[in-house]
């Protein structure tokens, strides 16, 4: 009974501290951090040139839009270049792509269409595509994702500290697929920006980030959470990553729940990966780092095996006619429940309920997705879940 006990309770404790002490601590510790200030935009001569990649697949809806959004962007055309990487398209992304850069929006820019006939997978592309830029910097982008006008600007003045190797803005949602998803993105974004005070944001927003073109590597071709993986492995480098929730990138799709719930098994699919994949980020010698990779990155993945543990030492722990965990249980059963009821639900849900609801089935999902990843079934190739809505 001693072990079933420890485990119940240990399974518990790290449960509770990955998402309420966390956070906490977290928030404190980045208060005790003075704001590193944004240095001053450099002069239009020696702003550096940035080529921004779109990884494109079935993008029809969004690219025209994408491309638009680029050619307003604030930076001098003479230092912006665009590439669309079409990976594999069928439905026309590559010709409305073409078409949208012939018209008078965006008359100026810079930027070509590069269409791969296979779709190999989203990093076999990036790793083709940006193993044939020169230098500068490098910005990646959705293509359903528009940026702040000045986005690029702000990042130019990041990077002209030279330890600054990668730089991230915040997500922001026109719509919530959910409740559950817009709090959950309200939620990263918090604690991305507290990560940032500690030197240590770990993983970035993949709708817009940059990086230097001489600190990237090849990623291996099965990568799943590329946006985690590759700025990472420059910050593993020794480089300085940014956080600035002034640079901000807006998801001009909705999502649909079915293909929130398959986003989320894939990403937790990459969350165990990249936990094995970069755990050098465990370094004491970067105590900030080592703490947020430990405590966000690399106990996240084990979440959902630890809920498993508590619920089955819980009811072998009720069946043995101990009160306390015969009320234990009963509370955990009911919330299991409620979450399973808010989920069939489609109308107004208290505040409870959605929480229910969307913690249940994130890690559901996480329980899945590490399960494919262990099994070898995620191969780092993408798909669409149903159409695209703007």
């Amino acid at each position: 009974m001693l072990m079933l006990q420890i485990l119940f309770w240990a399974s518990v404790a790290a449960v509770v501290y990955h998402h309420a002490l966390y956070p906490v601590a977290l928030r404190l510790l980045a208060r005790l951090r003075p704001a590193l200030p944004v240095p001053p935009v450099p002069d239009a001569a020696t702003l550096p040139v940035v080529t921004l990649v779109i990884p494109a697949y079935q993008e029809a809806a969004f690219i025209a839009l994408k491309l638009r959004d680029c050619a307003r962007l604030a930076y001098p055309r003479d230092r912006l270049h665009v590439i669309v990487a079409c990976d594999g398209c069928t439905d026309g992304t590559g010709d409305l792509a073409r078409a949208a850069l012939a018209s008078p929006d965006c008359a100026g820019l810079s930027a070509e269409v590069r269409a791969f006939p296979v779709n190999r997978g989203k990093v076999a592309v990036l790793n083709e595509v940006i193993a044939s830029i020169p230098g500068g910097i490098v910005a990646l982008s959705d293509a359903s994702a528009t940026l702040s006008a000045d986005a690029l600007m702000r990042a130019a003045a990041h990077f002209s500290r030279p330890e600054v190797g990668v730089v991230a803005g915040t997500y922001a949602l026109k719509e919530a697929g959910s409740a559950g998803e817009a709090g959950y993105w309200a939620y990263q974004t918090a604690i991305k920006a507290d990560e940032a005070a500690l030197s240590a944001p770990f993983g970035v927003h993949g709708a817009f980030y940059l990086f230097r073109r001489e600190l990237w590597a090849p990623l291996p071709g099965d990568t799943i959470n590329d946006d985690v993986v590759l700025p990472m492995a420059i910050v593993a480098g020794g480089a300085r990553a940014i956080y600035d929730v002034k640079i901000i990138a807006t998801e001009e799709e909705r999502s649909r729940r079915s293909q929130e719930f398959r986003r989320r098994v894939r990403i937790s699919s990459g969350n165990v990966q990249q936990a094995v994949r970069l755990w050098r980020l465990a370094d004491p010698r970067r105590p900030g780092l080592a703490f947020v990779f430990l405590s966000g990155k690399a106990l996240r993945a084990l979440v959902p095996v630890l809920l498993v543990v508590a619920f089955l030492s819980n009811l072998a722990l009720a069946f043995a006619g101990i009160a306390l965990y015969q009320l234990l249980l009963a509370g955990q059963v009911a919330f299991y429940l409620l979450a399973g009821v808010a989920m069939t639900h489609r109308g107004n849900l208290p505040r409870a309920a959605r929480f229910a609801a969307y913690f249940v089935e994130g890690h559901a999902a996480g329980l899945v997705g590490g399960m494919r990843q262990i099994a070898g079934r995620d191969k780092g190739r993408w798909h669409r879940a149903g159409g695209a809505q703007p």
